[in-house]
């Protein structure tokens, strides 16, 4: 039991380091027992409030850690700084913390292949130029964003 105690006041301590960069943080948890989910929030006044999520189980199960950051925490937004010190503070953790980025990728232009067919056919003789310069608009790439979650620590 010694060991539980020791594990949930390292919990604490770190947990209440998020009020070092966040005036209020919000927890939403939804337990795969309880049918409702719970929203936990907090302004590190030694108080706190526990409701019933009024959104309705919005999670499936699992939690959710919202910091409403300080003014002069904001940096804490990018991407990058944000992958850093959860990179750098979770290095001794065993439980994979991911992020979720944004990445662009180069997708192929999509066609109607159909109408391409119904076109050749109606003109049987098409010159050359007209032919690479078809060739020239399909090799280009459109950028997608995409969102995705990536591990920090190992």
């Amino acid at each position: 039991a010694g060991g539980d105690i020791s594990m949930i006041g390292q919990f604490g301590v770190g947990f209440y380091s998020a009020f070092l960069v966040a005036d209020k943080v919000t927890v939403t948890s939804k337990c795969n027992d309880d049918p409702v989910q719970h929203v936990w929030e907090s302004s590190a006044d030694a108080s706190f409030t526990v409701v019933p999520d009024p959104r309705g189980n919005t999670l499936g199960r699992g939690s959710r850690v919202t910091l409403h950051l300080k003014e002069d925490a904001h940096d804490y937004l990018s991407e990058s700084k944000l992958k850093e010190a959860s990179k750098k503070y979770s290095q001794f953790i065993q439980f994979p913390i991911y992020v979720k980025v944004k990445k662009e990728m180069d997708v192929e232009a999509e066609e109607d292949d159909d109408d391409k067919d119904d076109e050749e056919e109606k003109d049987d003789v098409e010159t050359k130029d007209e032919e690479e310069k078809e060739e020239k608009e399909e090799k280009k790439p459109t950028k997608k964003t995409v969102f995705e979650w990536e591990q920090v620590n190992t």
